[in-house]
């Protein structure tokens, strides 16, 4: 059976279809998109949120940015290299590639030429290698055929190496800008880094579930995984909270008491010299600065998350069972199983939870407010650009310069999504 296309003509037999979209799309249009246009519009006002709206133009990005002569060709590099992404004509893309291509490589330039102005000592080592590994790419980029695998490497690292070695410079030498917001980005890395490996256990315990023969055990592990829903988010939140408390807390209760103290005593003392391990042994997990970013990386262990179990599994049942027999003929053994036939067959749902989970590290502060307040704990180390944009809006009451940060953010997950888009392939 075929489509048929709406137009003016048949308007008339199709607008019952228009009248029962109209309350959704006027909704979506109330909740979500005016209120994002009027935080784009707001990130150019200093606005207090009541009285105080004053148009300041560019002074917000500024203050995140500060010097934008560094900044722009940087910006307009990366945004022309991830817009080529998006486009199907392949002579628009290498066009916009080798502009970009050529954006970056000045930028990189422009900050190769300001490093020696600085007093000696200051300048971020690994410029020059930077500056040489770019101009490789952007050499590759011009030199290699469009659509093939080493082109995509090309640009992608044309794109990456300019760009983080630039905000790296800029942050690390420079330190124009929000230094505090730019410090933030560094525990946003690392928990990306962390939750990379967090994927992994959600996989495996799907693949266990899958492969279990009884349907009426699988039904059961599946119920068993959606109960834990039904907990409020802010409850666990709490629950993890006691868990860390130095005086009650699980976790140091369960050092204690399986001995495992005495060996942290001794590693802190010999290896570590953090000074954070000590006799009596109690350890404030969120309250040491030297401690607070392993206590998030280790917040949600076994890491076994229950969306992500069910989205994996959703994904196994689809494999046929001729698949798993002949590949039992073929001798395959369990994990070749996993290796050859589950994983490539669920990266459709890795790949839909690698960007939800990108999208929501960036944008998470929930859990980091509620276990280190709205400042991220002592010396700000669990700070993240979300919860700096919070603190910034509700404490500071600078809205303006929260909706500024805000949309830094949307550009930034943009790109990253980009990018993953476009590089992390799903084979049918």
């Amino acid at each position: 059976m075929s489509t048929q296309r709406i137009t003016m003509r048949n308007f008339r037999q199709n607008w019952v279809l228009f009248a029962l979209l109209l309350p959704t799309v006027l909704g979506v249009a109330t909740f979500a998109y005016i209120p994002s246009f009027e935080a784009i519009r707001h990130s150019f006002y200093n606005w207090d949120g009541a009285f105080t709206e004053e148009f300041v133009g560019l002074d917000n990005v500024r203050r995140i940015l500060g010097d934008l002569t560094l900044w722009t060709p940087l910006i307009l590099g990366g945004l022309l290299s991830g817009l080529s992404a998006l486009l199907e004509k392949p002579k628009v893309q290498v066009i916009l590639r080798r502009l970009g291509a050529v954006l970056l490589a000045l930028a990189v330039l422009r900050l190769a030429l300001d490093a020696r102005t600085l007093p000696p000592g200051t300048t971020m080592p690994g410029t020059l290698t930077m500056l040489a590994l770019t101009v490789l790419c952007i050499v590759l980029s011009f030199k290699l055929e469009p659509g093939s695998f080493k082109r995509n490497v090309a640009v992608l690292g044309s794109y990456l190496l300019p760009f983080l070695g630039g905000i790296g410079y800029l942050v690390a030498v420079r330190r124009t800008g929000d230094w505090v917001l730019w410090t933030s980005f560094r525990l946003i890395f690392i928990l990306i880094v962390a939750n990379l490996f967090k994927m992994w256990p959600s996989i495996f315990t799907a693949v266990c579930i899958h492969r279990l023969k009884s349907d009426r055990s699988q039904y059961l592990y599946r119920v068993l995984f959606v109960v834990p829903m039904i907990i409020p988010q802010m409850v666990g939140l709490l629950i993890w909270k006691f868990f860390y408390d130095p005086n009650m807390g699980v976790l140091n209760k369960l050092l204690i008491s399986s001995g495992l103290d005495r060996y942290l005593i001794w590693l802190d003392k010999w290896v570590l010299h953090l000074g954070v391990f000590t006799d009596p042994f109690k350890p404030a997990w969120l309250g040491d600065p030297a401690l607070i970013i392993s206590s998030l990386v280790f917040w949600g262990f076994p890491w076994v998350g229950v969306v992500g179990v069910l989205i994996y599994l959703s994904g196994l049942q689809n494999i046929g069972s001729d698949v798993y027999e002949a590949a039992e003929i073929d001798g395959i053994t369990w994990w070749g199983k996993f290796w050859r036939i589950e994983l490539p067959l669920i990266m459709t749902q890795v790949r839909l939870n690698l960007i939800m989970m990108i999208i929501g590290t960036f944008q998470a502060y929930g859990f980091q407010y509620v276990l280190l307040g709205a400042e991220g704990g002592p010396q700000n180390k669990g700070l993240t650009p979300g919860l700096y944009m919070f603190y910034q809006a509700f404490q500071e009451q600078n809205y303006g310069y929260a909706c500024a940060i805000g949309l830094i953010l949307f550009f930034i997950i943009l790109i990253l999504t980009i990018i993953n888009q476009r590089y992390v392939r799903v084979k049918k």
